[in-house]
């Protein structure tokens, strides 16, 4: 009987440690590619401390494994899970950081960079929405000091410390009325995206569209979709109907973390994925799509025009002067996942969409692109997505089957993990800006839209 015992507790040892070196062979790589990512870019690009950091992004488990040391004369991160699995983030001034993800530091150090120079005006000298000034008669109204007092609580109530809100707007007929930074954060601090990032891949298409460099019909997009994948359209892409055979998980090793954190070429491991269902059939939310899109982009447009597409064209023609996309190994933007930007400059890119790509009597995306962009694809069966874009529709044959039961259906957004929100809603004159760290989605824009909404048509 002690013999078949001893036998047992062997036996469930070996299988303990065989998942314990499981676990580690796949998770310690992801753990360490992902905390020297995210440190990398909230230390050299937003300006935070390793610190806040530490306590914030990198402090739930299994993240909390990980050792993440930064080399501020070199702009290098180098993560690592007990001294194992070790990878490598580096920064380049105007592009970001990149992880290395097995090639060489210098040859991504010295890959052509075609920067496109700052404005030289400064924008504390005009008055919003292209600069900073702001309306001070405004901020003073009742209920832009509800609204105040409303972000005031999000960011500070202790109640809420599971969420972290770190930068709250609220853009009201075009005018900025209310806004609140905190937890580490301020006015200058650039912002993750994670994936609002798809809305500006979105929007620089929509340029190429405009200009009759691409077609929303084109096919053939691949070289290598020599086979069913040829009947995938730029439509299909933008509408997330393409039919690859993709999984969006965020738990553990899945497509979309290889994508970003394990492999140099984001693009090429999307687009290396098989047809599952036919193009246009059926939807299905994908990072992977939004960087084949990206490399779709790169091919069109050749590497100098690519490179200075977004800010030349885009980011500075509407005030997003504090806006930066950072690329992977290939040299591709990360247009999924990998923008920083200020506040003021989110709630820019909404306020565009708001006036139907218009932006101060320059228009710079076409209403016909806007209106594309925010109408449901027919395979969404919530009238939920766009072209890149979430959408409040609701089911066609039930209006009231839709995302946010309290906000109205005209309602869009650009939204992004762990709470990220670029709200628009047309028929309230609202932008609405809501950036933080909330792992869990304790945060609800239903709710604090909905107040605001209350607030602003009393």
């Amino acid at each position: 009987m002690r013999k078949k015992l001893s036998y047992s507790l062997l036996f469930i040892v070996l299988i303990g440690l065989t998942y314990g070196i499981l676990y580690a062979w796949k998770s310690f790589p992801l753990i360490s590619a992902y905390g020297a990512k995210i440190m990398c870019s909230c230390v050299f690009v937003a300006e935070r401390t390793e610190q806040s950091v530490l306590n914030q992004e990198l402090g739930g488990f299994p993240i909390s494994l990980g050792n993440f040391e930064v080399d501020g004369e070199g702009k290098r991160v180098t993560g690592s899970v007990f001294n194992l699995a070790k990878r490598v983030a580096i920064y380049r001034e105007g592009q970001g950081c990149t992880l290395l993800a097995g090639e060489s530091e210098s040859a991504i150090r010295n890959q052509p960079f075609y920067a496109v120079p700052a404005p030289s005006w400064s924008q504390d000298t005009v008055r919003w929405p292209s600069g900073n000034i702001l309306n001070d008669s405004l901020l003073n109204l009742t209920s832009s000091r509800k609204i105040q007092e409303m972000i005031k609580y999000e960011l500070e109530s202790a109640e809420k410390k599971s969420h972290l809100s770190h930068m709250i707007l609220v853009v009201h007929k075009g005018e900025l009325i209310a806004e609140g930074y905190g937890n580490d954060h301020e006015k200058t601090t650039k912002h993750t995206s994670w994936s609002m990032g798809k809305s500006i891949i979105s929007s620089l298409v929509g340029l190429q569209v405009d200009a009759g460099i691409m077609s929303l019909d084109m096919k053939n997009l691949i070289p290598e979709w020599s086979d069913d994948r040829s009947k995938i359209s730029l439509t299909h892409m933008l509408q997330a109907t393409n039919g690859l055979d993709w999984v969006e998980d965020y738990s553990g090793v899945s497509d979309a973390t290889k994508m970003l954190f394990l492999k140099p070429d984001a693009a090429a491991i999307a687009s290396d994925k098989p047809l599952k269902y036919e193009p246009g059939s059926y939807f299905y939310y994908s990072s992977g799509t939004t960087n084949i899109i990206s490399k779709i982009l790169r091919k069109q447009l050749g590497e100098e025009k690519y490179q200075r597409l977004p800010y030349e064209d885009f980011f500075h023609k509407i005030g997003m002067h504090n806006t930066v996309m950072e690329k992977d190994a290939s040299g591709t933007f990360v247009g999924s996942s990998f923008v920083f930007a200020t506040g003021r400059d989110w709630a820019r890119f909404g306020l565009l969409m708001l006036n139907k790509g218009n932006w101060e009597a320059d228009q710079v995306l076409s209403e016909e692109w806007v209106s594309f962009a925010t109408t449901p694809t027919p395979a969404a069966p919530l009238g939920q997505y766009g072209a890149q874009w979430w959408l409040n529709a609701g089911n066609k044959d039930n209006p009231d089957d839709k995302l946010f039961p309290d906000l109205p259906n005209d309602a869009f957004y650009a939204g992004g993990f762990e709470g990220q929100w670029v709200l628009v809603i047309p028929s309230h004159n609202l932008v609405i800006v809501r950036l933080g760290y909330t792992p869990k989605g304790e945060f609800s824009i239903n709710d604090f839209a909905a107040g605001v909404i209350d607030i602003v048509s009393e």
